[in-house]
């Protein structure tokens, strides 16, 4: 399976051996969202307002239900130093399944030809999950879904997530609202220059539309 503007991946499966990751916080507790199995890269549904720096996430159009769901990303920022540049973005939604994701994409790159990115999910039953997407397929990096006290519950609640990485121990450190969650790697060779980081949505297989739509905030913040 191959990632274009527009394909299939096994999203939400097992951990593949080749990754690793420090677990802070306990088992999640929260039922585990429901797989979804098409990932699209679709900038439009991601609108900006020039004055507040706000991106806006929305959508009701029905043909987004399937059985299975959509993920939705964009990227919008480049990495322009051979280090790291922390991401740190400020996130809320206003409307939706609770269960369904929110969060970012971050060193989106080609590696050996195949696409790759990060992300890190959330969602506002207070649950989070950090993956990577190599060629079309998703596999967690932290065991799946992971419940944390760090996240605020609910809609219309804001959440800040922050991804830096430490260069001696070669590792990633998730931040939510200013508490270190977890730490991560990843076994690709990965480089940071000219990378590309932005958002992601999910929309679960039963949203309420057109009645209802997904609706998700993303303000990208200073570190």
């Amino acid at each position: 399976m191959k990632i274009t503007k527009l394909f299939p991946v096994l999203i939400f499966i097992p951990v593949l051996a080749s990754c690793s990751l420090t677990v802070r916080e306990g088992e999640g507790a929260e039922p585990t969202p429901e797989e979804i199995s098409v990932i699209e890269e679709e900038n439009s549904l991601y609108t900006d307002d020039a004055e507040t720096g706000i991106y806006v996430f929305e959508t009701n159009e029905t043909r987004y239900l399937n059985k299975d769901g959509y993920t939705v990303w964009t990227t919008r920022d480049i990495n322009e130093t051979d280090g790291f540049e922390p991401v740190t973005v400020s996130v809320m939604k206003q409307s939706g399944r609770s269960e369904a994701g929110f969060g970012i994409v971050f060193c989106s790159q080609e590696i050996e030809g195949k696409p790759f990115l990060i992300t890190v999910l959330i969602n506002t039953n207070g649950l989070y999950t950090v993956g990577k997407v190599v060629d079309g397929v998703f596999s967690h990096l932290n065991k799946g879904w992971q419940s944390s006290y760090n996240i605020n519950k609910g809609y219309g609640i804001r959440n800040v997530i922050t991804v830096s990485y430490d260069s001696d121990k070669k590792n990633f450190l998730l931040t939510i609202n200013g508490q270190e969650t977890v730490f991560f790697t990843v076994s690709e060779n990965i480089t940071f220059k000219d990378s590309r980081s932005g958002f992601v949505t999910v929309i679960a297989n039963n949203e309420d539309f057109p009645r209802k739509p997904v609706k998700v905030t993303f303000e990208k913040t200073g570190q």
